[in-house]
């Protein structure tokens, strides 16, 4: 009897150990930012879970002015008597205030939770979580300080807006590429200051907007008054020599079919090609977060003594034994000195890398602040570390023939954000003077800055 006895109470209590459990189920905001706001439109995602006997019941709702908005309500099928239902929901919710009747001001975004727990008499476990939210389904303002733009294909530009609230993400959108403003150079911190740059091959008709969205997700944008100048580009002809396979090639570690009747020309196309992309996807990573100090001042100054060998977007086709193999655009300028000669820096900056850059060989690149830099490559050596502050003129390295160089040159590029752009602008006095400093000078005055 005793046994007998044992063998239905051990069950039994376990039955009401398992169903009675005091775990609550958990729910959680689980979007890529913070819920702090919601705009005019909010996509927003909830994770619930429960290890035990499983979600009975969710709802997510929003309390304002005493006013419970239920966005969803969701009941799950019952559990078993000896098992779990549903231990884990994800819920993508997409929240317009304006179409639920819900008004702007602060409010209470009210995630509940229960579970099947035989717990509080048969209700389950609860769980609720409140989260002070402000709704806010007003676009900020950009107010355009910098005047009438003109920009040059492949150039850059400068444009100088006032924004109405505090906005995380604003800038330049320019043929698709975003250009982040920065703040802290006018005494006002919502006057924002954004370099940008048209690519090489975008002319007129290139869509260029500035762009502000606030925190809680709210988008502006605003057009400015612009003059796109159409440019054309030189086309080169390169003629590659056996010499010159052996001579650059062999630096390299890259592998080719080992059949090819051809090594030499199979590497350096692929280097061309493949190393040349590469390289420019590591630069993207080298700046992507640039110094938010503006340190450069006047114009940049070249390499001096310099004859230019190469021009800026100059489109290249290179030929074998009279036999089209490539074709490449060049971003940037060569310019050719005595072999080993100095070369400085071409404004104020921060050394960000220091090293060799593939096709680049041996190369320097500076941060100039607000998303300007520039690159010096092919070098024979550097006297500058990563991380060290120099002045224009101070001499970073020597002119050299390292990477995919057929002489002793500096290829110097200008990149505004990940836009390589022509260097040529830079190193105008005039161009900085009409194109640059005369936008501050028009923001300063219309702004009331001095």
């Amino acid at each position: 009897m005793i046994v007998l006895f044992g063998l239905f109470l051990i069950p039994a209590l376990w039955v009401l150990v398992f169903n009675m459990e005091r775990e609550c189920p958990v729910i959680v905001v689980e979007s890529p930012t913070k819920l702090i706001s919601i705009g005019a439109s909010k996509d927003v995602v909830i994770s619930a879970t429960d290890q035990k006997r499983g979600l009975r019941k969710i709802r997510i709702e929003i309390v304002k002015d005493g006013k419970q908005t239920v966005l969803i309500e969701k009941e799950y099928p019952k559990a078993s008597f000896f098992g779990a239902g549903i231990n884990k929901d994800t819920l993508n919710i997409t929240i317009e205030p304006s179409k639920l009747g819900i008004t702007d001001g602060k409010a209470l975004f009210r995630l509940s939770a229960w579970d099947y727990s035989w717990s509080r008499w048969w209700n389950g476990n609860t769980t609720a979580v409140d989260k002070e939210i402000t709704i806010d389904t007003k676009r900020p303002e950009i107010d355009v300080l910098s005047g009438t733009q003109y920009i040059n294909q492949g150039g850059t530009g400068v444009e100088i807006y006032r924004l109405s609230e505090p906005c995380e993400k604003n800038g330049v959108y320019a043929g698709g590429n975003f250009f982040p403003g920065y703040s802290g150079f006018f005494p006002d911190k919502n006057i924002y200051i954004c370099f940008y740059a048209l690519e090489y091959d975008k002319g007129p008709g290139t869509e260029i907007y500035a762009s502000a969205v606030d925190e809680a997700g709210n988008i502006a944008k605003r057009g400015f008054n612009l003059t796109i100048k159409d440019r054309k580009f030189r086309k080169d002809s390169i003629n590659i020599s056996d010499a010159f396979l052996n001579a650059v090639v062999p630096q390299f570690d890259i592998a080719v079919d080992p059949n090819s009747s051809n090594p030499l020309l199979d590497k350096y196309i692929k280097i061309n090609r493949e190393m040349r992309v590469a390289n420019h996807n590591k630069l993207k990573e080298l700046i992507q977060n640039p110094e938010k100090e503006m340190f450069w001042q006047g114009a940049f100054v070249s390499f001096p003594n310099a004859t230019n060998k190469a021009s800026f977007a100059d489109y290249r086709d290179y030929n074998y034994n009279g036999k089209l193999v490539d074709s490449q655009v060049h971003q940037g300028i060569d310019l050719a000195s005595l072999a080993g000669a100095s070369i400085p820096a071409a404004n104020k900056g921060k050394i960000v890398y220091v090293g060799d850059f593939g096709i680049y060989g041996k190369m320097v690149l500076i941060d100039h602040g607000f998303g300007l830099f520039s690159l010096y490559g092919h070098l024979s050596s550097s006297d500058v570390t990563k991380g060290q502050i120099v002045e224009k003129n101070y001499t970073i390295g020597r002119s050299g023939k390292t990477g995919l160089a057929a002489g002793d040159h500096l290829h110097f590029s200008m990149l505004v954000n990940n836009v390589f752009v022509n260097p040529l602008e830079w190193l105008d006095a005039s161009w900085i003077v009409n194109n640059i400093t005369s936008k501050i000078n028009d923001a300063k005055s219309t702004s009331g800055s001095k």
